[in-house]
């Protein structure tokens, strides 16, 4: 009933392989839009990682396993560009954090100085200085 009253409003697009409908008067920006690098480094149980939908589009199937744990949750997540690209996992040694990246595949050195970065943030939240490893 909804998409009846609003279809002469909405565009069908194709959208990472999937169809999808976006307001007619949008197309233009979200095809313009510059697309941001962003890395984040999220916690366990994130509502962001936990609720996101569907959920091919943010891990494959092929990390899955690494990202929801059965009894454990969701792992800690190494978000690339709004999608799981790693885990993390840290241990505190005394006055310093340790803390180590397991990506999934190949990260550029832009990629690399921006987790180093985000971990630095993450340093300043806890109040420690943090050692980053990260795994090929």
């Amino acid at each position: 009933m909804l998409m009846e009253y609003i279809a002469d409003e909405l565009e069908e697009v194709e959208f990472e392989g999937e169809k999808r409908w976006v307001r007619r008067e949008d197309v233009e920006q979200i095809v313009d839009v510059e697309r941001i690098r962003c890395v984040k480094l999220l916690p366990s149980w994130d509502c962001y990682v936990m609720f996101y939908h569907p959920r091919e589009l943010f891990v494959s199937q092929n990390y899955r396993a690494r990202v929801f744990r059965k009894l454990e949750g969701s792992a800690p997540v190494l978000l690339i560009d709004g999608v799981a690209g790693g885990v993390w996992e840290q241990r505190r040694k005394g006055s310093r954090t340790e803390l180590t990246v397991r990506p999934f595949g190949h990260r550029n050195s832009a990629q690399k100085q921006l987790v180093k970065e985000e971990a630095a943030s993450l340093g300043k939240f806890l109040g420690t200085n943090v050692e980053v490893t990260i795994l090929s």
